[in-house]
Protein backbone atom coordinates (compact mmCIF):
# COMPACT_ATOMS: atom_id res chain seq x y z
CA UNK A 1 0.00 0.00 0.00
CA UNK A 2 1.62 3.25 -1.15
CA UNK A 3 0.46 6.46 0.50
CA UNK A 4 1.31 10.15 0.56
CA UNK A 5 1.21 11.70 4.02
CA UNK A 6 0.69 15.46 4.11
CA UNK A 7 -0.67 17.85 6.76
CA UNK A 8 -1.10 21.45 7.83
CA UNK A 9 -2.00 22.99 4.49
CA UNK A 10 -3.39 26.07 6.29
CA UNK A 11 -5.18 27.27 3.18
CA UNK A 12 -5.92 30.98 3.47
CA UNK A 13 -2.87 31.60 5.67
CA UNK A 14 -1.72 35.18 6.22
CA UNK A 15 2.00 35.79 6.66
CA UNK A 16 2.34 39.23 8.27
CA UNK A 17 -1.06 40.16 6.77
CA UNK A 18 -0.05 38.93 3.29
CA UNK A 19 -2.31 36.22 1.85
CA UNK A 20 -0.44 33.05 0.91
CA UNK A 21 -3.35 31.47 -0.99
CA UNK A 22 -1.94 32.12 -4.47
CA UNK A 23 1.40 30.63 -3.44
CA UNK A 24 -0.38 27.63 -1.92
CA UNK A 25 -2.30 27.11 -5.16
CA UNK A 26 0.91 27.31 -7.20
CA UNK A 27 2.67 24.80 -4.95
CA UNK A 28 -0.21 22.32 -4.99
CA UNK A 29 -0.68 22.56 -8.74
CA UNK A 30 2.98 22.66 -9.79
CA UNK A 31 4.71 20.59 -7.13
CA UNK A 32 2.23 18.42 -5.23
CA UNK A 33 0.06 17.13 -8.09
CA UNK A 34 3.09 16.30 -10.31
CA UNK A 35 4.50 14.27 -7.39
CA UNK A 36 1.15 12.49 -7.08
CA UNK A 37 1.29 11.66 -10.80
CA UNK A 38 4.86 10.42 -10.47
CA UNK A 39 4.35 8.28 -7.36
CA UNK A 40 0.82 7.05 -8.16
CA UNK A 41 -0.17 6.41 -4.51
CA UNK A 42 -3.03 4.15 -3.51
CA UNK A 43 -4.27 6.76 -1.03
CA UNK A 44 -3.48 10.31 0.13
CA UNK A 45 -3.67 11.25 3.83
CA UNK A 46 -4.14 14.83 5.07
CA UNK A 47 -3.69 14.99 8.83
CA UNK A 48 -5.55 18.14 9.80
CA UNK A 49 -5.45 21.94 9.50
CA UNK A 50 -6.78 22.01 5.97
CA UNK A 51 -7.60 25.68 6.56
CA UNK A 52 -5.89 28.29 8.68
CA UNK A 53 -9.05 29.36 10.48
CA UNK A 54 -12.59 28.20 11.17
CA UNK A 55 -14.04 30.72 8.70
CA UNK A 56 -11.68 30.40 5.73
CA UNK A 57 -11.74 32.96 2.89
CA UNK A 58 -13.63 32.06 -0.29
CA UNK A 59 -10.47 31.60 -2.35
CA UNK A 60 -9.15 29.04 0.16
CA UNK A 61 -12.36 27.02 0.02
CA UNK A 62 -12.30 27.15 -3.78
CA UNK A 63 -8.67 25.93 -3.80
CA UNK A 64 -9.53 22.99 -1.56
CA UNK A 65 -12.47 22.16 -3.83
CA UNK A 66 -10.13 22.14 -6.86
CA UNK A 67 -7.66 19.86 -5.12
CA UNK A 68 -10.30 17.31 -4.13
CA UNK A 69 -11.54 17.29 -7.74
CA UNK A 70 -7.98 16.78 -9.03
CA UNK A 71 -7.21 13.97 -6.58
CA UNK A 72 -10.51 12.11 -6.27
CA UNK A 73 -12.49 13.25 -9.30
CA UNK A 74 -9.81 13.08 -12.01
CA UNK A 75 -7.21 10.69 -10.59
CA UNK A 76 -9.62 8.43 -8.67
CA UNK A 77 -7.27 8.31 -5.66
CA UNK A 78 -8.93 7.87 -2.24
CA UNK A 79 -8.33 10.98 -0.13
CA UNK A 80 -8.65 10.71 3.68
CA UNK A 81 -8.79 13.97 5.64
CA UNK A 82 -9.18 14.80 9.32
CA UNK A 83 -9.85 18.15 10.96
CA UNK A 84 -7.17 19.97 12.94
CA UNK A 85 -7.31 22.57 15.68
CA UNK A 86 -7.49 25.39 13.10
CA UNK A 87 -10.44 23.84 11.26
CA UNK A 88 -14.11 23.94 12.05
CA UNK A 89 -14.81 20.22 12.29
CA UNK A 90 -18.47 20.58 11.33
CA UNK A 91 -17.91 22.94 8.39
CA UNK A 92 -15.03 20.90 6.98
CA UNK A 93 -17.08 17.70 6.98
CA UNK A 94 -20.18 19.05 5.20
CA UNK A 95 -21.61 16.36 2.85
CA UNK A 96 -18.92 13.91 4.02
CA UNK A 97 -21.33 10.95 4.08
CA UNK A 98 -22.17 11.47 0.42
CA UNK A 99 -18.60 12.25 -0.63
CA UNK A 100 -17.23 9.09 0.98
CA UNK A 101 -18.98 7.07 -1.72
CA UNK A 102 -16.74 8.79 -4.26
CA UNK A 103 -13.52 8.15 -2.31
CA UNK A 104 -13.31 11.48 -0.44
CA UNK A 105 -13.32 10.73 3.29
CA UNK A 106 -13.51 13.83 5.51
CA UNK A 107 -13.71 13.38 9.28
CA UNK A 108 -14.54 16.27 11.57
CA UNK A 109 -17.18 15.65 14.27
CA UNK A 110 -15.95 12.87 16.55
CA UNK A 111 -19.32 11.15 16.70
CA UNK A 112 -19.09 10.41 12.95
CA UNK A 113 -15.55 9.01 12.97
CA UNK A 114 -15.15 5.48 11.64
CA UNK A 115 -12.39 3.40 9.99
CA UNK A 116 -11.77 3.45 6.25
CA UNK A 117 -10.77 0.03 4.92
CA UNK A 118 -8.91 -0.21 1.60
CA UNK A 119 -7.31 -3.18 -0.12
CA UNK A 120 -4.01 -3.86 -1.84
CA UNK A 121 -2.49 -7.07 -3.22
CA UNK A 122 -1.75 -8.27 0.33
CA UNK A 123 -5.23 -7.74 1.70
CA UNK A 124 -7.01 -5.11 3.79
CA UNK A 125 -5.52 -2.00 5.36
CA UNK A 126 -7.52 -0.05 7.96
CA UNK A 127 -7.11 3.71 8.14
CA UNK A 128 -8.11 5.08 11.54
CA UNK A 129 -9.02 8.80 11.48
CA UNK A 130 -8.35 10.62 14.76
CA UNK A 131 -9.34 14.29 14.30
CA UNK A 132 -8.20 16.96 16.72
CA UNK A 133 -9.67 15.83 20.04
CA UNK A 134 -9.71 18.20 22.98
CA UNK A 135 -11.04 16.68 26.22
CA UNK A 136 -14.37 18.55 26.21
CA UNK A 137 -15.23 17.37 22.69
CA UNK A 138 -14.34 13.79 23.56
CA UNK A 139 -16.58 13.92 26.64
CA UNK A 140 -19.46 15.13 24.43
CA UNK A 141 -18.76 12.26 22.01
CA UNK A 142 -18.70 9.71 24.83
CA UNK A 143 -22.03 10.91 26.20
CA UNK A 144 -23.58 10.90 22.71
CA UNK A 145 -22.38 7.35 22.03
CA UNK A 146 -23.04 6.05 25.57
CA UNK A 147 -19.36 5.35 26.20
CA UNK A 148 -18.82 5.17 29.97
CA UNK A 149 -16.22 7.20 31.88
CA UNK A 150 -16.71 10.63 30.29
CA UNK A 151 -16.32 12.42 33.62
CA UNK A 152 -12.78 11.03 33.95
CA UNK A 153 -11.47 12.53 30.68
CA UNK A 154 -9.69 15.79 31.57
CA UNK A 155 -6.40 15.64 29.63
CA UNK A 156 -5.47 15.53 25.96
CA UNK A 157 -3.76 12.18 26.48
CA UNK A 158 -6.85 10.64 28.07
CA UNK A 159 -9.02 12.08 25.29
CA UNK A 160 -6.78 10.68 22.55
CA UNK A 161 -6.70 7.28 24.24
CA UNK A 162 -10.51 7.15 24.35
CA UNK A 163 -10.75 8.14 20.69
CA UNK A 164 -8.15 5.54 19.65
CA UNK A 165 -9.94 2.78 21.57
CA UNK A 166 -13.31 3.81 20.15
CA UNK A 167 -12.20 3.82 16.50
CA UNK A 168 -10.35 0.51 16.80
CA UNK A 169 -13.42 -1.05 18.42
CA UNK A 170 -15.35 -0.34 15.22
CA UNK A 171 -13.12 -2.72 13.25
CA UNK A 172 -14.11 -6.40 12.96
CA UNK A 173 -12.56 -8.28 15.88
CA UNK A 174 -10.86 -5.07 17.00
CA UNK A 175 -8.64 -5.07 13.92
CA UNK A 176 -6.65 -8.14 14.95
CA UNK A 177 -4.37 -9.32 12.15
CA UNK A 178 -5.19 -6.25 10.06
CA UNK A 179 -2.57 -3.70 9.00
CA UNK A 180 -3.46 -0.32 10.44
CA UNK A 181 -2.55 3.32 9.70
CA UNK A 182 -3.70 6.19 11.91
CA UNK A 183 -4.19 9.85 11.02
CA UNK A 184 -3.95 12.12 14.07
CA UNK A 185 -3.67 15.82 14.80
CA UNK A 186 -1.89 16.15 18.12
CA UNK A 187 1.28 17.19 19.93
CA UNK A 188 3.02 13.85 20.45
CA UNK A 189 5.95 13.51 22.84
CA UNK A 190 9.26 13.76 21.02
CA UNK A 191 8.09 16.43 18.59
CA UNK A 192 9.54 19.96 18.35
CA UNK A 193 7.16 22.88 17.72
CA UNK A 194 7.53 26.11 15.68
CA UNK A 195 6.18 29.57 16.47
CA UNK A 196 3.49 29.50 13.75
CA UNK A 197 1.55 26.65 15.39
CA UNK A 198 -1.39 27.69 17.51
CA UNK A 199 -0.88 26.15 20.98
CA UNK A 200 -3.45 23.51 21.87
CA UNK A 201 -3.20 24.50 25.53
CA UNK A 202 -1.04 26.37 28.01
CA UNK A 203 1.90 24.87 29.89
CA UNK A 204 2.45 21.59 28.05
CA UNK A 205 -0.96 20.18 28.97
CA UNK A 206 -1.52 19.32 25.30
CA UNK A 207 1.39 16.87 24.96
CA UNK A 208 0.52 13.21 24.71
CA UNK A 209 2.65 10.09 24.78
CA UNK A 210 3.40 8.62 21.37
CA UNK A 211 2.90 5.18 22.98
CA UNK A 212 -0.81 5.75 22.34
CA UNK A 213 -0.08 5.02 18.67
CA UNK A 214 2.02 1.90 19.34
CA UNK A 215 -0.60 -0.49 17.94
CA UNK A 216 -0.50 1.12 14.48
CA UNK A 217 1.89 0.16 11.71
CA UNK A 218 2.18 3.83 10.80
CA UNK A 219 0.82 7.05 12.30
CA UNK A 220 0.49 10.08 10.01
CA UNK A 221 0.66 13.03 12.36
CA UNK A 222 -0.30 16.64 11.84
CA UNK A 223 0.02 19.83 13.94
CA UNK A 224 3.79 20.36 14.24
CA UNK A 225 5.18 22.19 11.21
CA UNK A 226 8.65 20.67 11.06
CA UNK A 227 8.87 17.24 9.38
CA UNK A 228 10.10 14.86 12.06
CA UNK A 229 9.86 11.49 13.72
CA UNK A 230 8.85 11.19 17.36
CA UNK A 231 11.57 8.56 17.74
CA UNK A 232 14.77 9.00 15.77
CA UNK A 233 15.21 5.26 15.16
CA UNK A 234 11.65 4.55 13.96
CA UNK A 235 9.61 5.47 10.90
CA UNK A 236 6.33 4.38 12.49
CA UNK A 237 5.20 7.76 13.91
CA UNK A 238 5.97 10.87 11.86
CA UNK A 239 4.98 14.46 11.19
CA UNK A 240 5.06 15.41 7.52
CA UNK A 241 5.27 19.08 8.52
CA UNK A 242 3.38 21.97 6.98
CA UNK A 243 2.90 22.47 3.26
CA UNK A 244 4.95 25.69 3.24
CA UNK A 245 6.96 27.93 5.56
CA UNK A 246 4.38 29.87 7.53
CA UNK A 247 6.60 31.96 9.80
CA UNK A 248 10.12 33.34 9.78
CA UNK A 249 10.85 30.91 12.60
CA UNK A 250 10.63 28.15 9.98
CA UNK A 251 13.18 29.50 7.46
CA UNK A 252 15.61 26.64 8.08
CA UNK A 253 12.98 23.92 7.79
CA UNK A 254 12.41 21.82 4.70
CA UNK A 255 8.80 21.57 3.59
CA UNK A 256 7.16 18.76 1.68
CA UNK A 257 5.37 15.46 2.05
CA UNK A 258 6.14 11.89 3.05
CA UNK A 259 5.74 9.05 0.58
CA UNK A 260 5.33 5.72 2.35
CA UNK A 261 5.16 2.12 1.19
CA UNK A 262 3.70 -0.61 3.40
CA UNK A 263 4.46 -4.27 2.72
CA UNK A 264 2.28 -7.27 3.47
CA UNK A 265 3.67 -7.57 7.02
CA UNK A 266 2.85 -3.96 7.88
CA UNK A 267 6.42 -2.68 7.71
CA UNK A 268 6.60 0.84 6.31
CA UNK A 269 9.43 2.49 4.41
CA UNK A 270 9.17 6.27 4.00
CA UNK A 271 10.88 8.98 1.95
CA UNK A 272 10.51 12.72 2.51
CA UNK A 273 10.00 14.73 -0.70
CA UNK A 274 10.76 18.43 -0.46
CA UNK A 275 8.40 20.76 -2.34
CA UNK A 276 10.04 23.98 -3.54
CA UNK A 277 7.70 27.01 -3.46
CA UNK A 278 7.38 29.77 -6.04
CA UNK A 279 8.55 32.32 -3.45
CA UNK A 280 10.69 31.28 -0.52
CA UNK A 281 10.36 32.65 3.03
CA UNK A 282 13.71 34.02 4.18
CA UNK A 283 15.49 36.35 6.58
CA UNK A 284 17.87 38.80 4.93
CA UNK A 285 20.44 40.58 7.10
CA UNK A 286 22.99 43.32 6.43
CA UNK A 287 23.70 47.01 6.13
CA UNK A 288 21.06 48.98 4.25
CA UNK A 289 23.51 50.26 1.61
CA UNK A 290 24.94 46.77 1.10
CA UNK A 291 21.50 45.22 0.63
CA UNK A 292 20.53 47.92 -1.88
CA UNK A 293 23.86 47.61 -3.71
CA UNK A 294 24.83 45.48 -6.68
CA UNK A 295 26.29 42.76 -4.46
CA UNK A 296 22.82 41.55 -3.42
CA UNK A 297 20.47 40.24 -6.11
CA UNK A 298 16.86 41.52 -6.24
CA UNK A 299 14.36 38.97 -4.96
CA UNK A 300 10.62 38.36 -4.93
CA UNK A 301 10.89 36.02 -1.94
CA UNK A 302 8.96 36.83 1.23
CA UNK A 303 11.57 38.52 3.37
CA UNK A 304 12.06 39.62 6.94
CA UNK A 305 14.88 42.13 6.62
CA UNK A 306 17.18 42.80 9.56
CA UNK A 307 19.30 45.93 9.18
CA UNK A 308 22.60 46.08 11.05
CA UNK A 309 23.18 49.82 10.58
CA UNK A 310 24.27 51.64 13.72
CA UNK A 311 22.09 54.66 12.86
CA UNK A 312 18.37 54.47 12.06
CA UNK A 313 17.38 54.22 8.40
CA UNK A 314 14.47 56.54 7.66
CA UNK A 315 11.63 55.09 5.51
CA UNK A 316 13.52 51.84 5.17
CA UNK A 317 10.59 49.67 4.08
CA UNK A 318 9.41 51.65 1.00
CA UNK A 319 13.02 51.97 -0.13
CA UNK A 320 13.71 48.25 0.34
CA UNK A 321 10.54 47.30 -1.54
CA UNK A 322 11.84 48.96 -4.71
CA UNK A 323 14.29 46.04 -4.85
CA UNK A 324 12.51 43.45 -2.68
CA UNK A 325 8.78 43.88 -3.52
CA UNK A 326 7.69 41.08 -1.18
CA UNK A 327 9.54 42.33 1.89
CA UNK A 328 7.05 41.77 4.72
CA UNK A 329 8.94 43.18 7.67
CA UNK A 330 12.01 45.20 8.55
CA UNK A 331 13.77 45.57 11.86
CA UNK A 332 16.99 47.19 13.00
CA UNK A 333 18.94 45.60 15.80
CA UNK A 334 21.11 48.71 16.35
CA UNK A 335 23.87 46.50 17.65
CA UNK A 336 21.77 44.79 20.33
CA UNK A 337 21.59 41.02 20.16
CA UNK A 338 18.35 39.39 21.21
CA UNK A 339 20.15 36.56 22.99
CA UNK A 340 22.25 38.91 25.14
CA UNK A 341 20.91 39.40 28.66
CA UNK A 342 23.20 42.33 29.54
CA UNK A 343 20.96 45.07 28.14
CA UNK A 344 17.80 43.49 29.60
CA UNK A 345 19.35 43.41 33.08
CA UNK A 346 20.48 47.02 32.64
CA UNK A 347 16.97 48.12 31.64
CA UNK A 348 15.41 46.39 34.63
CA UNK A 349 17.46 48.62 36.93
CA UNK A 350 16.44 51.85 35.16
CA UNK A 351 13.44 54.04 35.87
CA UNK A 352 10.94 54.86 33.12
CA UNK A 353 12.40 58.36 32.83
CA UNK A 354 15.93 56.96 32.46
CA UNK A 355 14.81 54.51 29.77
CA UNK A 356 13.23 57.35 27.78
CA UNK A 357 16.34 59.51 28.09
CA UNK A 358 18.54 56.60 26.98
CA UNK A 359 16.24 55.77 24.06
CA UNK A 360 16.16 59.35 22.76
CA UNK A 361 19.90 59.78 23.14
CA UNK A 362 20.52 56.54 21.22
CA UNK A 363 18.23 57.31 18.29
CA UNK A 364 18.61 61.09 18.03
CA UNK A 365 22.21 61.27 19.24
CA UNK A 366 21.23 64.08 21.63
CA UNK A 367 19.48 64.40 24.98
CA UNK A 368 15.93 65.50 25.69
CA UNK A 369 15.46 69.21 26.07
CA UNK A 370 14.10 70.47 29.38
CA UNK A 371 10.73 71.16 27.72
CA UNK A 372 10.57 67.69 26.12
CA UNK A 373 11.37 65.99 29.40
CA UNK A 374 8.72 68.02 31.25
CA UNK A 375 6.12 67.10 28.60
CA UNK A 376 7.00 63.38 28.69
CA UNK A 377 6.76 63.27 32.48
CA UNK A 378 3.35 64.97 32.35
CA UNK A 379 2.08 62.41 29.80
CA UNK A 380 3.41 59.51 31.89
CA UNK A 381 1.79 60.88 35.02
CA UNK A 382 -1.56 61.17 33.22
CA UNK A 383 -1.33 57.60 31.86
CA UNK A 384 -0.43 56.14 35.25
CA UNK A 385 -3.30 58.00 36.96
CA UNK A 386 -5.74 56.65 34.36
CA UNK A 387 -4.47 53.07 34.78
CA UNK A 388 -4.68 53.25 38.56
CA UNK A 389 -8.21 54.68 38.36
CA UNK A 390 -9.28 51.60 36.38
Amino acid sequence: MKFIHTADWHLGKLLKEHSMTEDQAWLLENRFLPLVDEEKPDVILLSGDVYDRSYPPEEAVELFDRMTEEIVGKRKIPFIIISGNHDSAERLAVASRLLSRQGLYIFGPLTLVKPVVLEDKYGQVAFLPLPYAEPARVRVMMNALDIPGAEEVHSFEAAEKVLVDHVISLLPDGGKGMRKIALAHAFAAGGSPSESERPLSIGGYDRISDDIFASYDYTALGHLHRPQKTKADSEKIQYSGSLMRYSFDEVNQKKGVIVGDMDGEGKVHTVFHELKPLHDVRILEGLFDDLMGEGVEPSEDYLQIVLSDEKPVIDAMPKLRTKFPNALGVEQDMGYKEDSGDRRVHLEKMSDEEILRDFVHHFRDRDLTEEEEKLSLAVWDRVYRKENAQ
